[in-house]
C-alpha cells in the first residue's frame, strides 16, 4: 500500500509542471478591459447612429432628386408651353399688321376715289 502511495506521489510529482504550464496559460488569456469594452460599445453605437444618419440622408437626396426630376419636366413643359404662346403671338402680330396696311391702303384708296368724283 505504501508502494502504491509512493508511486501515485511520483506521478503527481510528474505531472505537477505541466498542471502549472496548463495554468500558466489559461491565466495568459487577455483579461477583459472594462474601458476597452466601453469604448468598442460606444465606437460600435457611433458607427451604428452615423450609417443611420447616412442612410437619412441618402433618402433625403433621392427625394430631392426626384423633386428636382418632377420640376425639370415642369420646366420643360413651361418652356413649350411658352415657345407656343410666342408662336401665336407672332402670328397674331403678323395678322394685325397686315390688316393695318389692308386698312391704310384701303382708307388710302377710299380717299382717291371719293378725289376723283
Amino acid at each position: 500500500m505504501f508502494e502504491l502511495l509512493t508511486e501515485l506521489l511520483g506521478y503527481a510529482r510528474k505531472l505537477l509542471p505541466l498542471l502549472e504550464i496548463y495554468s500558466a496559460r489559461r491565466g495568459a488569456q487577455p483579461m477583459r478591459d472594462t474601458a476597452t469594452l466601453e469604448f468598442q460599445t460606444y465606437a460600435a453605437e457611433a458607427l451604428r447612429a452615423g450609417r443611420a444618419d447616412a442612410m437619412e440622408l441618402r433618402a433625403s437626396l433621392e427625394a430631392v432628386n426626384q423633386r428636382l426630376k418632377v420640376i425639370d419636366d415642369q420646366s420643360l413643359a413651361v418652356q413649350r408651353e411658352l415657345s407656343r404662346l410666342a408662336d401665336q403671338q407672332r402670328t397674331a402680330m403678323i395678322a394685325v399688321v397686315i390688316a393695318a396696311v389692308a386698312s391704310t391702303g384701303a382708307l388710302i384708296l377710299a380717299i382717291v376715289a371719293a378725289a376723283r368724283h
